[in-house]
């Protein structure tokens, strides 16, 4: 039989084989032609075009991490998803790591966990769900500047994912506490020589990216302190790399150092202490009074207001809780961040102050702690026996306050709050000398005669050009004398030629101390690049808080009772107990008025809720002079949660009429 086709098997083969390759190429070697997915109840989806991405880093479309030498710096990272239907990603950064270079991810709120080698389904673009948003730190401690390339892999919904060759997976980096990284990597390597409050050392170069340690004799308000609690570390030099971005100020503050701090309870621990760079502004000359408060007024004993921080209108400023405190002077404007009045002259005198742009915001409140500041003074600082930086550290840190000769009126030697001014030793210390005067010979000197050493303040970071400038210490001869910083740049404190007087009108500069859990988050000090850092936001601290609702005006007579509305609202936990009667009472600053208190209404305050507290006060008789003058203060204390944690310093001020048949003090001009 005659055959049609003349074609051998083997021909027939080799087509079928090409047929098969070119199918096999055309299904498999991209999916820029077509995907095949067997979908429910048997359907065909057919997916055509390529899976695309993006990086973006900090905003801006992106694929590498570039850090400065010696920097370190945090990232936000983003992965997107930019096609119309969902698809798996991974993210990496390729290569190793180079030597001191250490990268991780950071978790906080509004951060995605680190994605697995498998990868992780975004939804389509624009959807909910499209991309994943990285914290990434990147900590250089090279000498060079290091890039860091990015990279992701994309593939379909259903198909994991693995990372390319040489190319890893970020691993979380832990938060570090801000002191622990201040002192690992910016104290003086030389430390092991610790420059002890004698400088037997002279070091006229101080470096400018380094803190100093200091060790100190306790004054008599640290007879229990172990040495290393007195011991602490400071920046010194003209302009040493301790700039601080705090308070949404750029490069707005400075580190004085690390101290340790009693937070008012007996706790005691490292703080980083933070000055704000500039003085407060307050009018044309950015000038204020410390204190004004007239004659017989709180512990004025006349018109040219009190040496006592403890009832200072400048403290009552800064710090919260003192709202509704002042007769013409605008309480807590600093800390609310608020317009008002603010001291300026003797005798109530006032100008307007608008802290609306530079007051303290509430992320940077929350991250001030409760700290026990000393209020002593001295009498005697005019020569190298009793001037000296040294010497100030101890009159500070010492029980010497003025006293009234004929009214018991005790001043405080401590006070327990969040926001005060720097002491005459911050100044002293921060000094590094120069080539004239070196610092050995500053730190020898007493300050009160710093004028005729300008290396001494020229070569200090807490000077101030042409601005005299408060500190918190008073004078211990007299009721109404600071000491204060002079433009020749040397600490005075004279009374008789009126300079020091706390109604006089010089410039203040708010020193807050973080609290120990407050993280670093970057920066070298620089001002450039200067330090951040943030509230750690896995600790609640702050336990509930209370505030004074509703008070009287006024109790009508010494023996009258009133009621006082006290809220408290708790966000960490219930509290451990029921409120008692020993949660809330009156006191003034003599402490020798101690109303009676009836609590009622006590409940545990739970997760979120507020409850009102009813105080029924019945204050003593007053028939002798009580110097507090026209108001006393409440105060709520021991309320705690769980945790232990509580606000411990809540004052409300109810006005009180006392005898107005008091005698007061009245001091000359």
């Amino acid at each position: 039989m005659k055959r049609l086709f003349k074609i051998s098997v083997s021909k027939v083969y080799i087509a079928y084989l090409l047929l098969l390759t070119v199918f096999v190429i055309g299904t498999y070697s991209s999916y820029a032609y077509f995907t095949v997915n067997k979908e429910k109840k048997n359907a065909i989806k057919m997916i055509t075009g390529n899976l695309v991405g993006e990086l973006k880093v900090d905003g801006e479309v992106n694929d590498k991490l570039v850090v400065g030498a010696s920097e370190t710096k945090t990232f936000e990272v983003e992965v997107i998803n930019k096609n119309n239907r969902q698809a798996r990603f991974n993210f990496y950064y390729k290569g190793s790591l180079p030597e001191n270079v250490e990268a991780g991810y950071v978790s906080g709120d509004g951060y995605n966990p680190m994605v697995k080698e498998t990868g992780v389904n975004l939804t389509a673009n624009g959807s909910l769900g499209y991309f994943l948003k990285y914290q990434i730190k990147v900590k250089n401690n090279t000498s060079g500047s290091i890039t860091i390339p990015l990279g992701y892999e994309v593939g379909l919904d259903y198909n994991n994912l693995s990372l390319p060759s040489n190319c890893y997976l970020f691993e979380e980096m832990k938060d570090e506490k801000a002191v622990d990284v201040l002192l690992a990597n910016y104290t003086n390597p030389e430390s092991t020589q610790d420059y002890n409050v004698g400088y037997t050392k002279t070091d006229s170069t101080a470096k400018e990216n380094k803190m100093y340690v200091f060790n100190h004799t306790g004054g008599t308000q640290q007879s229990d302190w172990s040495s290393d609690e007195l011991k602490d570390y400071r920046y010194i030099g003209a302009d040493p790399n301790n700039y601080v971005t705090f308070n949404n100020e750029e490069a707005g503050w400075r580190i004085i150092g690390i101290e340790t701090v009693d937070d008012g309870t007996g706790k005691r621990e490292k703080r980083i202490k933070l000055i704000r760079k500039d003085l407060l502004p307050v009018g044309t000359d950015n000038y204020l009074s410390w204190d004004n408060k007239g004659n017989c007024k709180g512990s004025s004993t006349s018109d040219y207001g009190s040496n006592d921080w403890y009832d200072s209108r400048l403290m009552m400023i800064l710090n919260p809780n003192h709202d509704s405190e002042q007769t013409g002077v605008s309480g807590s404007i600093y800390w609310n961040r608020q317009s008002g009045n603010c001291p300026n002259g003797q005798n109530n005198a006032t100008t307007t102050c608008d802290f609306s742009e530079v007051g303290l915001l509430p992320e940077a409140g929350a991250m001030i702690g409760d700290a026990k500041w000393f209020l002593g003074g001295t009498a005697d600082y005019g020569d190298a026996n009793n001037g000296t930086a040294n010497h100030f550290y101890g009159y500070e840190r010492g029980e010497t306050v003025y006293q009234s000769n004929s009214i018991s009126y005790p001043r405080k030697t401590n006070w327990t709050g969040k926001v005060g001014i720097m002491y005459p030793s911050d100044y002293g210390y921060a000094t590094s000398g120069g080539s004239t005067a070196n610092r050995e010979t500053c730190l020898a000197k007493e300050m009160y005669h710093w004028n005729s050493s300008s290396d001494c303040y020229n070569n200090d970071w807490l000077f101030v050009n042409s601005k005299y400038q408060w500190t918190i210490a008073p004078n211990s001869e007299y009721a109404r004398s600071v000491f204060f910083v002079r433009t020749g740049g040397y600490v005075d404190g004279n009374d008789s030629d009126r300079y020091a007087r706390c109604s006089n009108s010089y410039g203040a500069r708010p020193v807050v101390y973080l609290k120990a859990s407050t993280l670093y988050v970057s920066g070298d000090g620089s001002r450039s690049n200067p330090f951040v850092f943030q509230r750690d936001p896995n600790i609640d601290d702050e336990g509930p808080v209370c505030k004074f609702r509703e008070y009287p005006n006024n109790f009508a007579g010494s023996l009258s009772s009133g009621t006082i509305q006290v809220e408290c609202t708790d966000n960490s936990g219930s509290l451990a107990n029921d409120l008692t009667s020993d949660a809330i009472v009156g006191v003034n600053i003599n402490e020798n008025f101690i109303p009676n208190v009836v609590l009622t209404n006590t409940e545990t305050i739970e997760n979120g809720k507020k409850y009102t507290f009813r105080v029924s006060v019945a204050p003593f008789d007053f028939d002798t002079c009580v110097m507090l003058g026209h108001y006393w203060k409440i105060k709520a204390y021991s309320v705690k949660d769980k945790a232990g944690n509580g606000n411990s310093e809540i004052r409300q001020v109810v006005n009180f009429i006392t005898n107005e048949k008091c005698a007061c003090d009245i001091e000359m001009d």
